[in-house]
């Protein structure tokens, strides 16, 4: 693999660094010359490789999304069955990397200017659809029939969507564990408390950890 070019480089410092700012200031409050200010970086500099806000926006977000992607895939390839595929998934859904309120923080801002942004719209679209039909595909495979997949797919969404918006708004002090522990409460509920859906929770949870720990490691 070829090293990242400078502009490479320089876009993803400048989209993390939008993300940072939209999480403290809000959409209305994010603008080019605080992104600059947060990097140390003229605003001319930004301007550079985002030609407005809007693009440098929707980056940041595609790229807060990639990282929750990325750690869905690792953890679904190390699944060996399809529960362990199904915690996989939440398993990065709620990932010490991105379950913080500051990152809930952007995704709210987000999220309220959805019905007003097509951009914004389409990008959320495409991660409702990718989220339902992970969650689908792992549930069927459990031996669900369609109908049973879909009802469970949707219940589980809007749980994590909850549970996200709990975090942002910070209501409670509402944690990973707290997260998990609501999860746990529903699934025995929606599909039974089975054995094999604990074990696989265990097993991918210890996969998640082992994989932020080497994440972290420089």
């Amino acid at each position: 693999m070829g090293r990242k070019s400078i502009a490479d480089i320089r876009r993803v410092e400048f989209a993390t660094a939008a993300f940072e700012v939209l999480s403290i200031h809000g959409m209305k409050g994010t603008t080019l010359q605080r992104v600059a200010d947060h990097t140390g970086a003229s605003k001319a500099s930004v301007l550079h490789y985002f030609s407005n806000k809007q693009i440098l926006i929707e980056t940041a977000l595609r790229q807060a999304n990639a990282t929750l992607r990325k750690e869905a895939v690792a953890l679904m390839n190390l699944a060996s069955t399809p529960w362990e595929k199904f915690y996989g998934i939440l398993e990065a859904n709620f990932s010490p990397t991105t379950f913080r309120p500051e990152v809930a923080h952007g995704w709210i801002s987000m999220c309220a200017e959805v019905p007003h942004n097509p951009q914004f719209q389409r990008l959320q679209t495409v991660i409702y659809r990718r989220l339902h039909s992970n969650l689908v595909t792992a549930l069927k495979e459990t031996g669900m029939t369609p109908a049973e997949a879909e009802r469970g797919a949707n219940v589980v969404s809007l749980l994590i969507d909850g549970i996200w918006m709990r975090c942002g708004l910070q209501i409670g002090g509402l944690n990973r564990e707290d997260a998990f522990a609501h999860i746990e409460g529903v699934l025995n509920n929606l599909f039974g408390d089975l054995t094999e859906r604990h074990s696989a929770k265990t097993k991918m949870s210890a996969l998640a950890n082992a994989l932020t720990l080497n994440a972290a490691k420089p």
